[in-house]
């Protein structure tokens, strides 16, 4: 229970936390194709990685976690914490829009909010979990900028529903390989909460991913979270019984 009362003390607040790149014409492409393009390049659509997240707050010690996501298309991922040790095994399932937590020492299941934040990270479920942008919002090309050296669109996506964690995201995406730069994220009355910035590009899964992503909390000074892809294998399937609360429940005995 003790992750729950993480979550509760540190509340329903706002991961992203995570293809392989397609040639064509980038000059004719529309908004939505440049981020279906930097989707693909970053996430392939089934795979299975091990990532670290390292939650930084000032005159604190880190607070450092691991978590094998499992990820089966846009609507069904799984992310299993292997550290730290009073939280191990615990599971958090995403299924289409609901996201939950699974207790095994309990063998009970807990509904979270698209929001929440988990182990005491900057990260949300939804950063950890739902990578669809695609899916979840509207593009617009707003033109392109020079970051860090690298030509990039500059894209403002508008959430589609309310059940999207942000309501807008300024994007930026290398006009090279269309892997992500940057992302800003705004509350719907105008508000920064969040800076995401992608680095470290490695060759993960068989194709070049950035493999390090650092989201800066934008209304306290020094309050970031790292979150680093440690490895990651792209397999043909995974199979429904993963994602299947059922499941988790028979394999605590309930």
């Amino acid at each position: 229970m003790k992750i729950l009362k993480m979550l509760m003390i540190i509340g329903l607040c706002s991961m992203w936390a995570l293809g392989l790149f397609a040639g064509g014409s980038a000059q004719n492409l529309s908004a939505s194709e440049i981020l279906q393009k930097s989707v693909q390049a970053q996430y392939p659509d089934i795979y299975v990685a091990t990532f670290q997240l390292a939650s930084i707050k000032p005159n604190q010690p880190d607070n450092v976690s691991q978590l094998k996501v499992s990820k089966k298309g846009s609507d069904k991922a799984v992310a299993e914490i292997l550290a730290p040790p009073e939280a191990k095994g615990q599971k958090i399932l995403r299924v289409g829009d609901d996201v939950k937590v699974f207790f095994p020492d309990i063998c009970k299941i807990v509904p979270l909010t698209s929001k929440t934040t988990i182990l005491g990270t900057n990260f949300s479920s939804t950063d950890i979990l739902r990578v669809d942008l695609v899916k979840d919002y509207n593009a617009t090309l707003l033109g392109n900028e020079t970051l860090n050296g690298q030509v990039a669109y500059k894209l403002e996506l508008k959430a589609k529903d309310e059940t999207v964690a942000y309501d807008r995201v300024l994007y930026w995406i290398s006009q090279k390989d269309f892997l992500a730069l940057k992302g800003e994220f705004y509350t719907q009355s105008g508000k920064l909460l969040r800076i995401l910035t992608f680095s470290d590009p490695k060759i993960l899964g068989g194709a070049t991913r950035m493999s390090k992503f650092v989201i800066e909390d934008a209304l306290q000074a020094g309050v970031k979270t790292t979150s680093t892809i440690q490895e990651m294998e792209v397999v043909k399937d995974l199979p429904d019984s993963l994602f299947d609360e059922k499941e988790l429940l028979k394999s605590c005995g309930k």
